[in-house]
């Protein structure tokens, strides 16, 4: 499970993530220069153009989200049952897996607009190299707060403007934003009280106007209520409240452990880390399962690294 969020404040963008598996995987802060990143297609390599930041897992040299030098943020999210690949190569296009295509489109692309048009030169195969593909679909934000949803659909990556700032996992973009309409009646404001065949109805007490909020952890549930808190977010706010208004933003899809499991396996979800990137430092700040203090990282940090590097996160907290 993944959700991913996005929102301007008066200084330039945030955006950010949440991970949640029911298994532990290695998460270690990436740093990948201009021109070190090797991206591979069917046909021929490709290095990547700008000093991008992120996270990557135990020492694979590829994001499963970040921030590049342009201000360009995104995140891949798993996308069960709904991605779907192609089965051959397309003369013309760059003929690759889904992670290459996102390791692309992150450390070679400025902005929306050039994501949106090297996105159509792509063709996601089912099988790359001989690995199945990963079943991902991408949300991308730029600084100037333009933001995209890309999903790949028979091998091509179909785009979605995406003005709520939200993605979380199956079913398509599409769908989540239908649903939306079934909860056009949230609001912040309070009804403090209502009217019953004449007779005065009041509220227990605050919150009556997010009253119907899904709370559960299912895709569409996180959908709308990432979707309602991005909306009622002030837009005026400075950089260091915005980060941690993202933060208090993607804190409501923690998943407590033993509340979510996988009976099959006897596995509980758990969330492993939370991110947030802002544009104006170009910074990437991260908690995670173990470590719930804020630590920060920025482009600036890295200036006179050459070459790809990790970094360990600090795994326990100090009491």
């Amino acid at each position: 499970m993944c959700t991913t969020i996005g929102f301007a404040y008066k200084q330039g963008q945030v955006f950010g993530r949440t991970l949640e598996l029911a298994l532990t995987l290695d998460n270690k802060i990436l740093y990948i220069p201009q021109g070190k990143k090797k991206i591979q297609t069917l046909d021929k390599d490709y290095s990547s153009k700008y000093n991008t930041l992120g996270t990557g897992f135990f020492e694979i040299e590829s994001f499963g989200d970040g921030i590049n030098e342009h201000g360009l943020m995104g995140s891949t999210n798993y996308f069960q049952g709904y991605a779907t690949f192609a089965d051959e190569a397309v003369d013309g296009k760059m003929n690759m897996d889904t992670a290459n295509a996102f390791d692309y489109l992150l450390t070679s692309c400025k902005n929306i607009a050039e994501v949106k048009a090297a996105a159509n030169e792509m063709n996601l195969l089912a099988e790359f190299k001989g690995n199945p593909a990963l079943a991902n679909h991408f949300f991308f934000m730029d600084a100037e707060g333009d933001s995209l949803v890309l999903e790949p659909k028979k091998g091509e990556l179909v785009t979605y403007d995406n003005p709520y700032g939200v993605l979380t996992n199956s079913p398509e973009f599409p769908w989540h934003r239908e649903n939306l309409k079934n909860y056009i009646h949230l609001k912040a404001e309070n009804t403090d009280t209502s009217s019953i065949n004449g007779e005065e109805i009041i509220q227990f007490g605050e919150g009556t106007g997010m009253l119907g909020l899904p709370g559960d952890f299912t895709p569409p549930s996180r959908f709308v209520r990432a979707a309602y808190f991005i909306s009622t977010t002030d837009k005026e706010l400075d950089r260091i409240p915005a980060i941690l208004q993202g933060f208090r933003i993607l804190s409501q899809f923690d998943i407590p452990v033993g509340s979510v499991v996988d009976p099959r396996e006897n596995r509980a979800d758990k969330t492993l880390y939370s991110s947030i990137m802002d544009t104006q430092t170009l910074s990437y700040h991260i908690k995670t399962h173990s470590n719930i203090n804020l630590q920060s990282f920025s482009l600036e940090d890295f200036k006179d690294e050459r070459e790809i590097h990790f970094v360990e996160l600090e795994k326990e907290m100090k009491l």
